[in-house]
């Protein structure tokens, strides 16, 4: 009889140590299970009843995570996420600003044609998964059409950035025409522009752009001979206002002497008569329009030095 009953207060400890094992392991597979992630796969978190949201840490692959709110029934879901090193492949090609007006300057009328592609490796910061979770509304199973509309952005960004800053006199010069200066601003405007990307590298796979010194060259040849028109010009027109003007003080002059005579007509009678007393006080004027025979020399000579 003792014996039964000992065998039978083994076995109802037995049940109970079963019992608080099931109980354990229940609390391990609603609160820990769920986060064993595969390599390079990361989760999001999301609690409905306990208030906390997408408010956690992310969970990454490998990591013993313990969540209690995965007690609670149908509280806890996560969205899992594949992240690892994408590429994406930017090209454009274009000519560089006012490149045929500068050409004609230069023998043979050289090109100034560009063009440039490379490769943007980029990957997601898993550290900003929840948030764009919760304000983009990231989820597994819209991933890949949210990193589609990503590279269509940064394609458009960074060609347009570089097409930008190729066609920047003033840029190229102060980079010295450094391509690589080049690429780490493309990275930092990039950076500002998705916060939530990590770029890894830029690998150049084509440049091909023009010679950058004859262009500088021709582009000189050609404000120069700007600035020699304008000069021309500017002179031509001093020349012409300092006519005018002159004319302007001789009719000024007659006015007053037509004013004069009107008062006194005996002058014109008297002026008459005695016509070396009007010498010296009537202007000679000359009103013709076109420019004087030494002015015209003059702007010839100008032209003969600029050939």
């Amino acid at each position: 009889m003792k014996k039964r009953s000992k065998i039978g207060k083994r076995i109802k400890r037995s049940i109970i140590l079963l019992l608080i094992l099931a109980a354990v392991g229940a609390v391990f597979y609603f609160g820990y299970y769920q986060f064993q992630l595969p390599a390079d796969t990361y989760g999001v978190i999301f609690t409905k009843y306990t208030g906390n949201g997408w408010d956690h840490d992310v969970v990454k692959p490998g990591e013993f995570r313990f969540e209690w709110q995965g007690l609670i029934p149908m509280n806890l879901s996560m969205e899992k996420f594949l992240l690892f090193p994408k590429s994406e492949r930017v090209s454009l090609e274009g000519e560089l600003p006012s490149a045929e007006l500068y050409g004609m300057y230069l023998e043979g009328n050289p090109s100034f044609e560009y063009s440039y592609s490379f490769d943007i490796v980029y990957t997601v910061k898993a550290e900003t998964l929840n948030k764009l979770a919760s304000d983009e509304f990231l989820r597994e199973i819209n991933f890949e059409s949210w990193i589609d509309e990503i590279e269509t952005g940064l394609a458009s960004d960074a060609s347009g950035f570089i097409r930008t800053m190729a066609e920047d006199y003033d840029y190229m010069n102060r980079i010295s025409y450094n391509y690589s200066l080049m690429e780490d601003d493309l990275k930092n405007k990039l950076g500002e522009a998705y916060p939530y990307l990590d770029f890894v590298s830029f690998v150049p796979v084509n440049i091909n752009f023009p010679d950058l010194a004859l262009y500088a060259e021709g582009r000189r040849q050609y404000f120069e001979m700007e600035k020699f028109h304008s000069d021309i010009e500017k002179m031509s027109l001093e020349k012409t206002t300092s006519r005018l003007v002159e004319e302007s003080a001789k009719l000024e002059i007659l006015e007053k002497y037509g004013a004069l005579f009107s008062k006194y007509p005996a002058l014109i009678d008297y002026y008459a008569i005695f016509p070396d007393d009007a010498k010296g006080l009537l202007p000679a004027i000359d009103l013709s329009s076109p420019a004087s025979d030494d002015s015209e020399a003059e702007l010839q000579q100008l032209m003969r030095g600029s050939n």
